[in-house]
């Protein structure tokens, strides 16, 4: 895999979350156009379900206290709310057909986000597009 085809994948995961946190149906969001990198809902839901494993392995230290590490998954658990309702649904559905959410509309372009990104740095206001 190519490093355009990863960074490709980390932003449909990433629109997918974004997705999933406002829906909170635990609806899988697809687009077709992901078919390339995602073959099916399911793979997507198999990357989600990573991404949030190695989240977990990187952000919760065993070794903490356990209020601070109680504290710590708390947090990690509702910031991805979205995402977790994605794999508590399909866990407990049928293997294989998870439930769609078609995402329709034009997707964000990677120009469009980089230029906010670029007049937030600047450190004045932030000027509408």
């Amino acid at each position: 895999m190519t490093w355009n085809e990863t960074h490709e994948r980390l932003r449909i995961m990433r629109e997918a979350e974004a997705a999933a946190a406002v829906d909170m149906s635990g609806a899988v969001p697809w687009r077709e156009e992901w078919r390339p990198y995602f073959a099916s809902p399911t793979a997507l839901v198999t990357a989600l379900r990573s991404r949030w494993q190695h989240m977990c392995e990187a952000q919760l230290d065993a070794r903490a206290a356990e209020d601070d590490l109680r504290d710590a998954y708390a947090r990690l658990r509702r910031s991805e709310a979205g995402v977790l309702l994605i794999l508590r649904r399909y866990a407990a559905g049928t293997p294989g057909a998870p439930a769609v959410l078609a995402l329709a509309g034009p997707r964000p372009t990677p120009a469009l986000q980089a230029r906010a990104r670029r007049l937030r740095l600047r450190g004045g206001p932030v000027l509408p597009a």
